[in-house]
């Protein structure tokens, strides 16, 4: 745990962070957060697919938005966020494991999408509606087989999947979260992406001596300190989320200078599919004889993971 100074706000190793979530903690509030700075990790996700822009698009934010939203929670398995519709783009998905190994994909329909007119949306040109039409986000975390899975599901809203999971927190009476989230392809044609987010705590917070005592501030006092955190929050720029050269500790200093930032140890983040041949061949035992004759072809089933395109030739 350090605090970020007004006139030293850079780590001590002094390197650029990517590729981690970053833990801190706004010290007049109590507030806690975590930023997260994606770049070489984000782009092997996205390059191993031939997708259209705009559907990278999406696919960068929904991997973004799984870490933020996974990193609020203690658990020890999967937290998944997949968003569904009924428009061009069939099904979003990315899941994290809880030490940290990330994966993502999209299914969609090519000839939907080259049906589709650009109308000015923030996905290079298009909208949720337009990629997505109607449909669900559901969060679910997953901790094995002796533990209750927990899934939460919400509607499709507005014109982003940030958006939708404002949309999402602003049903729920558990926990108040304000996020920004920010993608892009760069010139160089590498994907980068980042979030920020924030979260209200709940009333039998018990925090360390080094913040301000949450549970001592009256309801008043806590809505002020939710409301000047948002605003703040609110001045980041995409192009300050997606810059590699600015380091995650120098943007915390210039959005909450005023709060007293802490960090606390950031957790890194790596690309990591769980396809196996194993895998694959324990899917092609469990079909019928007659399945695994139709899906043959001369004696050799083929099957491609849909989140690292990599294609098993299996003999039957």
């Amino acid at each position: 745990m350090s605090r970020i100074a007004n006139d030293n706000p850079v780590a001590e190793d002094g390197q650029n962070q990517d590729n981690i979530i970053q833990p801190f903690q706004l010290q007049e509030s109590g507030l806690r957060g975590r930023s997260v700075r994606l770049g070489s990790v984000l782009d092997q996700i996205i390059t191993q697919h031939d997708y259209p822009d705009a559907i990278s698009h999406l696919v960068a934010d929904t991997v973004t938005l799984t870490l933020a939203l996974s990193s609020m929670l203690k658990y020890d398995g999967i937290f998944t966020l997949q968003a569904s519709g009924k428009g061009p783009v069939k099904t979003l998905v990315a899941d994290m494991q809880n030490e940290g190994a990330i994966r993502g994909c999209a299914s969609f329909d090519k000839e939907e999408f080259e049906s589709l007119k650009a109308g000015g949306g923030l996905y290079n040109g298009y909208s949720l509606r337009d990629l997505l039409g109607e449909g669900y986000i559901a969060f679910t975390v997953d901790q094995g087989a002796n533990t209750e899975r927990y899934q939460g599901i919400v509607s499709l809203e507005g014109e982003t999947l940030q958006d939708s999971i404002s949309h999402y927190f602003e049903q729920s009476e558990q926990l108040r979260t304000s996020i920004f989230v920010a993608s892009a392809k760069q010139d160089s044609g590498h994907w980068r992406s980042g979030a920020m987010m924030l979260q209200y705590l709940p009333d039998d917070y018990a925090d360390d001596e080094d913040v301000v005592a949450f549970n001592e501030k009256t309801e008043a006092e806590r809505k002020e300190d939710w409301s000047r955190s948002k605003m703040l929050l609110q001045t980041c720029t995409e192009k300050e989320i997606l810059d590699a050269d600015l380091h995650t500790n120098e943007l915390l200093r210039r959005l909450f200078h005023e709060e007293g930032v802490i960090v606390y140890d950031p957790k890194a983040v790596r690309h990591e599919c769980r396809c196996s041949e194993q895998k694959v061949r324990d899917v092609i035992k469990s079909l019928s004889e007659d399945d695994r004759q139709h899906a043959a072809q001369d004696g050799i089933i083929e099957m491609t993971c849909e989140f690292c395109n990599k294609t098993y030739s299996i003999e039957i």
